[in-house]
């Protein structure tokens, strides 16, 4: 491996489903943006940069989607939240 390859900055990119694009933007804009919504504990964050990562996929989400700015949003929110919750059948992330 070379010096070159070694120092490459990692970067991802994430293919997320309409249904998981919507129910990750309504998920961080309540973390984000709504003060009354309850968010992760200080502690779960070993850094501020983490703040700053979770914050910068929501303005990427925001700037991808069109399902927010309708009507229906609220449909299709629950919708997508109905055909996704059988993919995960435990209360925390730690199961």
């Amino acid at each position: 491996m070379t010096v070159e390859q070694n120092s490459a900055p990692d970067t991802a990119q994430i293919q997320l489903t309409p249904d998981e694009s919507i129910v990750l933007f309504e998920l961080l804009s309540r973390w984000c943006e709504d003060g009354k919504s309850p968010t992760p504990e200080a502690t779960c964050f070993e850094s501020t940069a983490e703040g700053a990562v979770l914050h910068g996929l929501l303005a990427d989400l925001a700037k991808q989607l069109i399902a927010p700015s309708k009507a229906d949003y609220d449909s299709l929110l629950n919708g997508a939240r109905d055909r996704l919750k059988g993919n995960w059948d435990f209360p925390t992330l730690r199961g």
